[in-house]
């Protein structure tokens, strides 16, 4: 067994260090290196990869066996748990991105105004209508079994408001 020692020294903990030692060493210098905090974005994009790696065990196994190559070669190269590199970060401290609700896509809406208008400020009324899981159904179309579809949504599961 290779026991590459980059990651580990990019993280200051020793190859048989426990999976809460690297957490606490990760959330240390991620607070000191984060771009947020005057830090410098490639140390911390350094460090979380260093992180996602010595976290995940199957990872932390393939690197110990072959280095830092083996891991690349895994299909592991990058944050590939992560979209964003700064998703890891957000994941121990609260940046909330997995907790947020989902929202809808965006609407757009031609509206014609004045200059006038644009600058002095002024109202308009428009109606927008969206689907709402149907309340009696609860978005099954119909009574479960049933061969009636719903009536208040027609089958279709949502209401149109």
């Amino acid at each position: 067994m290779v026991k590459e020692r980059h990651y580990y020294d990019v993280l200051g903990v020793s190859p048989d260090a426990p999976a809460s030692e690297i957490k606490k060493s990760f959330k240390k210098l991620a607070l000191k290196h984060h771009p947020d905090k005057g830090g410098d974005p490639d140390k911390f994009k350094e460090i979380a990869h260093a992180f996602e790696v010595l976290s995940d065990p199957k990872k932390r196994q393939i690197y110990d066996e072959g280095g830092e190559q083996a891991v690349k070669e895994g299909g592991m190269d990058g944050f590939s748990g992560f979209h964003n590199p700064m998703d890891i970060f957000d994941m121990f401290f609260g940046g909330g991105r997995s907790r947020q609700p989902h929202r809808g896509r965006d609407t757009v809406h031609p509206l014609s105004v004045t200059l006038e208008e644009l600058y002095n400020g002024a109202t308009r009324k428009f109606n927008v209508t969206k689907n709402v899981i149907c309340t009696k159904c609860e978005g099954r179309g119909g009574k479960a079994g049933a061969v009636q579809p719903c009536r208040t949504c027609k089958g279709r599961g949502v209401e149109i408001h």
